[in-house]
Protein backbone atom coordinates (compact mmCIF):
# COMPACT_ATOMS: atom_id res chain seq x y z
CA UNK A 1 0.00 0.00 0.00
CA UNK A 2 1.68 3.64 -1.36
CA UNK A 3 0.80 6.85 -0.18
CA UNK A 4 -0.97 6.19 3.48
CA UNK A 5 -0.97 7.44 6.94
CA UNK A 6 -2.03 5.45 9.91
CA UNK A 7 -3.85 6.94 12.66
CA UNK A 8 -4.25 5.10 16.01
CA UNK A 9 -7.09 6.51 18.17
CA UNK A 10 -10.13 4.88 20.02
CA UNK A 11 -13.66 6.11 20.69
CA UNK A 12 -15.89 5.09 23.58
CA UNK A 13 -18.54 6.11 25.66
CA UNK A 14 -16.19 6.46 28.47
CA UNK A 15 -13.20 8.73 26.14
CA UNK A 16 -15.99 10.32 24.04
CA UNK A 17 -15.68 10.47 20.30
CA UNK A 18 -13.33 13.76 19.88
CA UNK A 19 -10.20 12.10 19.26
CA UNK A 20 -11.63 10.09 16.54
CA UNK A 21 -13.54 13.04 14.89
CA UNK A 22 -10.34 15.48 14.61
CA UNK A 23 -8.56 12.65 13.02
CA UNK A 24 -11.49 11.81 10.18
CA UNK A 25 -11.00 15.65 10.08
CA UNK A 26 -7.48 15.13 9.14
CA UNK A 27 -7.90 12.00 6.78
CA UNK A 28 -10.42 14.17 4.70
CA UNK A 29 -8.11 17.04 4.30
CA UNK A 30 -5.09 14.07 3.32
CA UNK A 31 -7.53 12.80 0.81
CA UNK A 32 -7.10 15.82 -1.51
CA UNK A 33 -3.91 14.95 -1.52
CA UNK A 34 -4.37 11.68 -2.92
CA UNK A 35 -2.63 10.35 1.07
CA UNK A 36 -5.56 7.65 2.18
CA UNK A 37 -5.58 6.70 6.08
CA UNK A 38 -5.51 3.57 7.70
CA UNK A 39 -7.34 3.31 11.35
CA UNK A 40 -6.36 0.91 14.15
CA UNK A 41 -8.84 1.38 17.14
CA UNK A 42 -9.82 -0.99 19.93
CA UNK A 43 -13.33 -2.92 20.15
CA UNK A 44 -14.56 -0.58 23.36
CA UNK A 45 -18.42 0.13 24.20
CA UNK A 46 -19.07 3.13 21.30
CA UNK A 47 -16.40 3.20 19.17
CA UNK A 48 -16.53 4.35 15.87
CA UNK A 49 -15.26 1.86 13.48
CA UNK A 50 -18.93 1.34 11.91
CA UNK A 51 -18.53 5.02 11.37
CA UNK A 52 -15.34 5.78 10.01
CA UNK A 53 -15.97 2.95 7.43
CA UNK A 54 -19.19 4.91 6.08
CA UNK A 55 -16.46 7.70 5.66
CA UNK A 56 -14.96 5.54 3.82
CA UNK A 57 -11.97 4.38 5.66
CA UNK A 58 -10.36 1.04 6.65
CA UNK A 59 -10.11 0.33 10.23
CA UNK A 60 -8.38 -2.57 12.28
CA UNK A 61 -9.41 -3.51 15.40
CA UNK A 62 -7.49 -4.66 18.42
CA UNK A 63 -10.18 -7.18 20.19
CA UNK A 64 -9.49 -5.09 23.85
CA UNK A 65 -11.81 -3.80 26.34
CA UNK A 66 -8.97 -3.04 29.33
CA UNK A 67 -7.58 -0.10 30.78
CA UNK A 68 -3.89 0.19 28.47
CA UNK A 69 -1.71 -0.40 31.42
CA UNK A 70 2.13 -0.60 30.58
CA UNK A 71 2.27 -4.31 28.91
CA UNK A 72 -1.22 -3.58 27.35
CA UNK A 73 0.79 -0.78 25.59
CA UNK A 74 3.45 -2.67 24.42
CA UNK A 75 0.78 -5.57 23.09
CA UNK A 76 -0.97 -2.32 21.38
CA UNK A 77 2.46 -1.49 19.46
CA UNK A 78 2.83 -4.75 18.36
CA UNK A 79 -0.32 -4.83 17.39
CA UNK A 80 -0.02 -1.52 14.95
CA UNK A 81 3.25 -3.03 13.66
CA UNK A 82 1.62 -6.11 12.51
CA UNK A 83 -0.74 -3.54 10.70
CA UNK A 84 2.16 -2.36 9.20
CA UNK A 85 3.50 -5.40 7.99
CA UNK A 86 0.53 -6.42 6.56
CA UNK A 87 -0.08 -3.32 4.60
CA UNK A 88 3.60 -4.10 3.05
CA UNK A 89 5.08 -0.71 3.17
CA UNK A 90 6.25 1.97 5.18
CA UNK A 91 3.34 4.43 5.90
CA UNK A 92 4.24 8.18 5.27
CA UNK A 93 3.35 9.39 8.94
CA UNK A 94 1.89 7.58 12.10
CA UNK A 95 -0.54 9.73 13.70
CA UNK A 96 -1.58 8.78 17.66
CA UNK A 97 -4.38 10.73 19.30
CA UNK A 98 -4.35 8.90 22.43
CA UNK A 99 -4.36 9.68 26.18
CA UNK A 100 -2.65 6.70 27.24
CA UNK A 101 -0.27 6.57 24.65
CA UNK A 102 3.72 7.57 25.25
CA UNK A 103 6.76 7.24 24.73
CA UNK A 104 7.07 3.57 25.42
CA UNK A 105 4.36 2.54 22.28
CA UNK A 106 6.07 5.61 20.26
CA UNK A 107 9.78 4.10 20.67
CA UNK A 108 8.42 0.80 19.23
CA UNK A 109 6.19 1.57 16.18
CA UNK A 110 9.03 4.58 15.58
CA UNK A 111 10.90 2.69 12.86
CA UNK A 112 8.19 1.57 11.18
CA UNK A 113 7.25 4.89 10.05
CA UNK A 114 8.27 7.92 8.14
CA UNK A 115 7.42 10.40 10.70
CA UNK A 116 5.59 10.23 13.75
CA UNK A 117 2.80 13.18 15.08
CA UNK A 118 1.42 13.02 18.02
CA UNK A 119 -1.79 14.72 18.88
CA UNK A 120 -1.99 15.95 22.68
CA UNK A 121 -3.21 18.47 24.84
CA UNK A 122 -2.37 17.31 28.62
CA UNK A 123 1.33 17.87 28.28
CA UNK A 124 1.51 15.12 31.49
CA UNK A 125 4.33 12.76 29.69
CA UNK A 126 6.87 12.39 27.00
CA UNK A 127 6.80 11.41 23.30
CA UNK A 128 8.82 10.44 20.84
CA UNK A 129 7.25 12.66 17.80
CA UNK A 130 8.60 13.87 14.84
CA UNK A 131 5.67 16.70 15.02
CA UNK A 132 3.33 17.43 17.77
CA UNK A 133 -0.01 19.19 17.42
CA UNK A 134 -1.94 20.50 20.52
CA UNK A 135 -4.72 22.90 19.41
CA UNK A 136 -5.77 24.32 22.61
CA UNK A 137 -5.75 27.64 23.98
CA UNK A 138 -2.97 27.88 26.49
CA UNK A 139 -0.77 30.35 28.44
CA UNK A 140 3.24 29.68 27.50
CA UNK A 141 2.23 27.22 25.44
CA UNK A 142 5.41 26.33 24.36
CA UNK A 143 6.73 25.91 27.88
CA UNK A 144 3.98 23.26 28.49
CA UNK A 145 5.99 20.53 26.53
CA UNK A 146 9.49 21.39 27.32
CA UNK A 147 11.39 18.46 28.13
CA UNK A 148 8.43 16.37 27.05
CA UNK A 149 9.34 15.89 23.36
CA UNK A 150 12.84 15.44 21.64
CA UNK A 151 14.14 19.08 20.08
CA UNK A 152 13.85 18.19 16.66
CA UNK A 153 10.33 17.82 17.21
CA UNK A 154 8.23 20.63 15.33
CA UNK A 155 5.20 21.94 17.88
CA UNK A 156 1.64 22.97 16.48
CA UNK A 157 0.21 24.69 18.73
CA UNK A 158 -3.03 26.86 19.09
CA UNK A 159 -6.71 26.74 17.50
CA UNK A 160 -4.84 28.33 14.26
CA UNK A 161 -4.22 24.20 14.02
CA UNK A 162 -7.76 23.18 14.79
CA UNK A 163 -9.10 20.02 12.59
CA UNK A 164 -12.40 20.85 10.88
CA UNK A 165 -13.98 19.74 7.93
CA UNK A 166 -13.88 21.69 5.02
CA UNK A 167 -17.36 22.57 5.75
CA UNK A 168 -16.39 24.68 8.46
CA UNK A 169 -14.70 26.86 6.17
CA UNK A 170 -17.74 27.47 3.37
CA UNK A 171 -19.49 28.37 6.64
CA UNK A 172 -17.27 31.03 7.83
CA UNK A 173 -17.04 32.60 4.17
CA UNK A 174 -20.97 32.82 3.91
CA UNK A 175 -21.22 34.05 7.49
CA UNK A 176 -24.12 36.06 8.39
CA UNK A 177 -24.00 38.66 10.66
CA UNK A 178 -25.16 37.74 14.16
CA UNK A 179 -27.53 40.19 15.92
CA UNK A 180 -27.43 39.04 19.35
CA UNK A 181 -31.52 38.12 18.95
CA UNK A 182 -31.65 34.49 20.86
CA UNK A 183 -34.11 32.65 17.84
CA UNK A 184 -32.48 29.38 17.79
CA UNK A 185 -30.62 27.39 20.12
CA UNK A 186 -28.03 24.29 19.80
CA UNK A 187 -27.87 22.31 22.18
CA UNK A 188 -24.51 19.52 22.27
CA UNK A 189 -21.99 18.42 24.33
CA UNK A 190 -20.18 15.75 22.37
CA UNK A 191 -20.99 12.97 20.84
CA UNK A 192 -21.00 10.41 23.59
CA UNK A 193 -21.71 13.22 26.24
CA UNK A 194 -20.47 10.87 29.54
CA UNK A 195 -21.52 13.29 32.33
CA UNK A 196 -25.24 13.45 30.22
CA UNK A 197 -25.34 17.38 30.10
CA UNK A 198 -27.84 17.03 27.40
CA UNK A 199 -30.64 15.87 29.31
CA UNK A 200 -29.84 18.66 31.76
CA UNK A 201 -30.27 20.72 29.15
CA UNK A 202 -33.47 19.56 27.67
CA UNK A 203 -35.01 19.35 31.44
CA UNK A 204 -33.77 22.70 31.29
CA UNK A 205 -35.86 23.45 28.23
CA UNK A 206 -38.82 21.54 29.73
CA UNK A 207 -39.33 23.97 32.54
CA UNK A 208 -39.02 27.27 30.40
CA UNK A 209 -41.53 29.01 27.94
CA UNK A 210 -39.80 27.99 25.26
CA UNK A 211 -42.54 28.49 22.19
CA UNK A 212 -40.90 30.91 20.55
CA UNK A 213 -37.39 29.43 20.54
CA UNK A 214 -36.20 26.83 17.86
CA UNK A 215 -33.71 24.06 19.33
CA UNK A 216 -31.12 21.77 17.61
CA UNK A 217 -30.41 19.10 20.43
CA UNK A 218 -27.69 16.92 18.75
CA UNK A 219 -25.71 13.91 20.24
CA UNK A 220 -23.62 11.21 18.39
CA UNK A 221 -24.24 6.92 18.40
CA UNK A 222 -22.45 6.64 21.11
CA UNK A 223 -24.65 8.38 23.33
CA UNK A 224 -26.67 6.12 25.96
CA UNK A 225 -29.89 7.93 26.52
CA UNK A 226 -30.86 8.35 22.63
CA UNK A 227 -34.38 7.10 23.66
CA UNK A 228 -35.13 9.03 26.79
CA UNK A 229 -34.36 12.74 24.79
CA UNK A 230 -36.02 11.11 21.62
CA UNK A 231 -39.49 11.19 24.03
CA UNK A 232 -38.40 14.56 25.92
CA UNK A 233 -37.82 16.05 22.89
CA UNK A 234 -41.03 15.10 21.14
CA UNK A 235 -43.08 16.61 24.70
CA UNK A 236 -41.65 20.30 23.29
CA UNK A 237 -42.57 21.97 20.83
CA UNK A 238 -40.09 23.23 18.50
CA UNK A 239 -37.46 21.01 19.74
CA UNK A 240 -35.23 18.81 17.31
CA UNK A 241 -33.30 15.63 18.36
CA UNK A 242 -30.50 14.88 15.76
CA UNK A 243 -28.31 11.90 15.76
CA UNK A 244 -24.81 11.85 14.38
CA UNK A 245 -25.34 14.79 12.21
CA UNK A 246 -22.92 15.08 9.20
CA UNK A 247 -23.53 18.96 8.73
CA UNK A 248 -22.29 20.55 12.33
CA UNK A 249 -21.21 23.45 10.50
CA UNK A 250 -24.60 24.18 9.44
CA UNK A 251 -25.92 23.88 12.89
CA UNK A 252 -23.33 25.90 14.15
CA UNK A 253 -23.86 28.99 11.72
CA UNK A 254 -27.30 29.07 11.74
CA UNK A 255 -27.58 28.89 15.97
CA UNK A 256 -27.64 31.94 17.93
CA UNK A 257 -26.38 30.72 20.66
CA UNK A 258 -25.35 27.33 22.02
CA UNK A 259 -25.09 24.91 25.42
CA UNK A 260 -21.76 22.86 25.01
CA UNK A 261 -18.46 21.07 26.12
CA UNK A 262 -15.33 22.53 26.07
CA UNK A 263 -12.41 20.60 23.75
CA UNK A 264 -12.71 20.47 20.15
CA UNK A 265 -16.39 21.26 20.02
CA UNK A 266 -15.83 24.92 21.98
CA UNK A 267 -13.32 25.66 19.03
CA UNK A 268 -15.72 25.22 16.11
CA UNK A 269 -17.87 27.12 17.69
CA UNK A 270 -15.94 30.16 17.89
CA UNK A 271 -14.68 29.60 14.70
CA UNK A 272 -17.60 30.56 13.62
CA UNK A 273 -18.41 32.88 15.78
CA UNK A 274 -20.75 31.44 18.04
CA UNK A 275 -21.96 32.11 21.72
CA UNK A 276 -21.85 29.80 24.24
CA UNK A 277 -22.12 28.59 27.62
CA UNK A 278 -19.35 25.71 27.91
CA UNK A 279 -19.62 23.42 30.73
CA UNK A 280 -16.26 21.79 31.56
CA UNK A 281 -16.88 17.85 31.30
CA UNK A 282 -12.73 16.58 31.81
CA UNK A 283 -10.24 18.10 33.67
CA UNK A 284 -8.38 18.92 30.54
CA UNK A 285 -10.77 21.27 29.45
CA UNK A 286 -10.16 23.51 32.20
CA UNK A 287 -7.56 25.72 31.46
CA UNK A 288 -8.41 26.32 28.00
CA UNK A 289 -12.39 27.31 28.93
CA UNK A 290 -11.11 29.67 31.49
CA UNK A 291 -8.51 31.35 29.05
CA UNK A 292 -11.13 32.16 26.60
CA UNK A 293 -13.34 33.11 29.30
CA UNK A 294 -10.87 35.76 30.33
CA UNK A 295 -10.61 36.75 26.43
CA UNK A 296 -14.27 37.05 26.02
CA UNK A 297 -14.88 34.43 23.67
CA UNK A 298 -17.45 32.41 25.74
CA UNK A 299 -19.44 31.88 28.96
CA UNK A 300 -18.07 29.48 31.32
CA UNK A 301 -20.48 27.69 33.86
CA UNK A 302 -18.58 25.31 35.68
CA UNK A 303 -17.77 22.17 36.13
CA UNK A 304 -20.51 19.64 35.24
CA UNK A 305 -20.50 17.98 38.28
CA UNK A 306 -21.69 21.48 39.91
CA UNK A 307 -24.57 21.88 37.16
CA UNK A 308 -27.90 21.25 37.15
CA UNK A 309 -31.45 22.06 34.76
CA UNK A 310 -31.63 25.09 37.03
CA UNK A 311 -28.09 26.58 35.56
CA UNK A 312 -28.80 25.65 32.00
CA UNK A 313 -32.32 27.42 32.61
CA UNK A 314 -30.35 30.36 33.84
CA UNK A 315 -27.74 30.15 30.84
CA UNK A 316 -31.08 30.55 28.45
CA UNK A 317 -32.79 32.93 30.02
CA UNK A 318 -29.36 35.06 30.02
CA UNK A 319 -28.99 34.58 26.82
CA UNK A 320 -32.30 35.84 25.79
CA UNK A 321 -31.81 39.23 27.93
CA UNK A 322 -28.16 40.14 26.60
CA UNK A 323 -28.14 40.96 22.74
CA UNK A 324 -25.30 43.13 23.26
CA UNK A 325 -23.33 40.56 25.26
CA UNK A 326 -23.73 37.72 23.00
CA UNK A 327 -22.78 40.07 19.96
CA UNK A 328 -19.18 41.04 21.92
CA UNK A 329 -18.77 37.02 22.63
CA UNK A 330 -19.33 36.63 18.58
CA UNK A 331 -17.00 39.41 17.65
CA UNK A 332 -14.10 37.90 20.18
CA UNK A 333 -14.29 34.55 19.40
CA UNK A 334 -13.84 35.30 15.52
CA UNK A 335 -10.49 36.97 16.82
CA UNK A 336 -9.15 34.72 18.63
CA UNK A 337 -9.38 32.31 16.25
CA UNK A 338 -8.36 34.38 13.38
CA UNK A 339 -11.08 33.18 10.95
CA UNK A 340 -10.76 35.17 8.64
CA UNK A 341 -6.93 32.80 7.92
CA UNK A 342 -8.28 31.01 4.40
CA UNK A 343 -5.30 28.86 5.54
CA UNK A 344 -6.70 27.26 9.01
CA UNK A 345 -8.50 24.69 7.12
CA UNK A 346 -5.97 21.82 5.74
CA UNK A 347 -3.39 23.63 7.55
CA UNK A 348 -1.99 20.68 9.26
CA UNK A 349 -1.90 18.24 6.41
CA UNK A 350 0.16 20.91 4.21
CA UNK A 351 2.77 20.98 7.28
CA UNK A 352 3.17 17.16 7.38
CA UNK A 353 3.50 16.67 3.81
CA UNK A 354 5.77 19.64 3.58
CA UNK A 355 7.48 17.55 6.17
CA UNK A 356 9.00 14.19 5.15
Amino acid sequence: MDNYVLIRADASNKIGTGHIMRCLALADDLKHYQIDAVFICRTLRGDMSDYIKQRGYRVYLRDSQVDLSEAEVESDALFTVNIVKKLGSMPMWIIVDHYSLDEIWESQVRSYTQKLLVIDDLANRKHQADILLDQNLAENAALRYKNLVPEHCGLLLGPSYLLLRPAFRLERHRLRQRTGTLHRLLVFFGGSDPTNETEKAVDALMKLNSDNLETDVIVGNSYEHKAIIQKKCDLLSHTNFHVQVEDMANYIATADFALGAGGVAMWERCYLGLPSSVTIVAENQENSVSLAERLGAVWNLGNHNEINSAHYADMINRAMNSPEELKEISTCSLELMNSDSKSIIGRVAEVLLGNL
